[in-house]
């Protein structure tokens, strides 16, 4: 609690450090939102070029597209601190942070809290305005749960890639490209329905990384929609149960990785 308490302090000094600039936060608050809304900008062409996408509607697709944009909002809005792990190893300042009363992953965590970030936030939010005003679904409390469970899953799975990409830095010193392929690819690939990919493709987001658990089969419950996969209809609420175990194989590995950790100076 102590910790989570420094940790607290921290980002509420980033954010005030932020606002002192407040012209320069709102440039890139809207920046971030534009580019952002751009890609929802290109579904809906897409759409209105060819109407629907193996059996999908654009209210369908942009209830997914908004539930991918909320969970990967919410996580660059704190993990942007492990991008710059491979710079504290490479320095030496990995050092420093080590030698501090605080646990390193919430150093690292505190270090850069993006807050221009609520811009992809926004987004997705309007993303679900236009799937609400598309479908009228009628939202019980269960789909409620399930969606906000789905959201926060999808947050955990995003951040537990990035902090997977770090913990490699301990071995390899500089940041992979592999990291990409699951963060901005995957915001890609899992905005769409998983069945249009090929069987290798659905299995790696599905099983390796599970976002393909917490976006889409939570998405195809509240539709009340068949699996074309054939999935069992269980499945729908394993993404939440999932996400919490991935972050521990994630935590897993940065806590291996920092073990091996040997000073620029050793």
């Amino acid at each position: 609690m102590d910790s989570l308490f420094v940790y607290g302090r921290l980002v509420g000094a980033q954010i005030r450090g932020q606002m002192q600039y407040r012209v320069s936060f709102l440039l890139q608050l809207v920046g971030s939102f534009s580019i952002a809304f751009s890609e929802l900008l290109a579904v809906l062409i897409l759409f209105r070029t060819f109407g629907e996408m193996a059996g999908w509607r654009v209210g369908e697709v942009a209830l997914l597209y908004g539930l991918v944009a909320l969970g990967f909002g919410f996580s660059e809005l704190v993990s942007e601190g492990f991008d710059d792990v491979s710079i504290l190893i490479r320095m030496g300042e990995f050092d420093r942070v080590l030698t501090r009363p605080v646990p390193p992953f919430l150093q690292v965590m505190s270090s850069r809290f993006a807050l221009r970030r609520i811009g992809r936030i926004a987004h997705g939010v309007v993303a679900l305005g236009i799937a609400q005003w598309w479908l009228r679904l009628p939202w019980s409390g269960v789909d409620i749960l399930l969606f906000v469970a789905a959201i926060a899953a999808t947050a955990i799975v995003f951040f537990s890639v990035v902090l997977i990409g770090a913990a490699i830095c301990f071995w390899t010193t500089e940041r992979t490209e592999v990291q990409n392929v699951f963060t901005y690819g995957g915001t890609e690939l899992v905005s769409y329905p998983m069945h249009i990919y090929n069987r290798w493709l659905r299995s790696a987001f599905l099983w390796l990384v599970p976002l393909g658990l917490t976006t889409y089969y939570p998405v195809l419950r509240i539709l009340d929609k068949g699996d074309p996969l054939g999935q069992p209809r269980w499945l729908s609420y394993a993404g939440p149960l999932v996400a919490p175990l991935f972050f521990s194989v994630a935590l897993l590995i940065w806590r291996t990785g920092m073990n091996h950790y040997q000073s620029t100076g050793s």
